[in-house]
This record gives C-alpha cells, sequence and structure tokens, in this order.
C-alpha cells in the first residue's frame, strides 16, 4: 500500500477488492501480521461460498493494495485466474512463527511472479 495513509482494522476488514476495471476478487476477511516485524504483511481475502461456507482464503501482501478515497474500496491489480491459482490458507496455517515463515515464502513467490509482470 502506497502512501501515509493510516488505516483502522475496522475499516479494512470486509472491505471489497476489486481488479482495477472493478471486477469483484473478495472481500478483506482477515489482517496477518508478520511475527518477526509485527507490521501488517498480508490482507486475506474471503472468495467464493455462500454465507462463510466454502469459502475460500487467500493471502495478498498488503503492499499490493490500493485504496479508493475513505477506504470504501480496495483495488488490487490481479485477475479472477490468478487469484484461483494463488496459496490458499486456512486459519491455524498460519498461525505459528515457523508457519508464516514457511507460507509467506510461498506465497511471496507467487505474488512475485505473477503481479511484477505487470
Amino acid at each position: 500500500m502506497t502512501g501515509k495513509t493510516s488505516f483502522r482494522s475496522d475499516e479494512l476488514l470486509g472491505t471489497d477488492v476489486h481488479t482495477p476495471d472493478n471486477q469483484a476478487l473478495g472481500s478483506v476477511d482477515d489482517i496477518l501480521m508478520s511475527p518477526q516485524t509485527g507490521k501488517i504483511e498480508y490482507l486475506v481475502l474471503a472468495r467464493g461460498g455462500i454465507l462463510g461456507i466454502d469459502e475460500k482464503y487467500v493471502p495478498v501482501p498488503w503492499a499490493d493494495f490500493k485504496a479508493t478515497p475513505n477506504v470504501n474500496l480496495l483495488v488490487l491489480n490481479a485477475t479472477k485466474r490468478e487469484m484461483d491459482a494463488a496459496p490458499r490458507i486456512s486459519g491455524e496455517e498460519i498461525a505459528t512463527p515457523a508457519n508464516f515463515d514457511q507460507q509467506s515464502q510461498k506465497i511471496d513467490a507467487f505474488w512475485k511472479a505473477n503481479l511484477s509482470q505487470r
């Protein structure tokens, strides 16, 4: 996320995420902080499912988002196909520092390969 704007977690959670051409990609379900730095590393997007059933959770690096004014929408320069192919996590999968390091390497590699092409 670029710029010097500050955000409250309650402003981010539940916020819709769209592509630059306004296709829905999901909504922010959770915020993951690095256990080493204490800084936000990822926003976890909830995708698909109905009323929380069969939702898939995709972590995306915080720095890759852009916010609209008043944080009513986040924009991510990704496609639905990339979101479908992106690494997914479950609730406990990234909870420990060791798991965080292992998962973040996989997540970062995927997004670096896909978003850096733009």
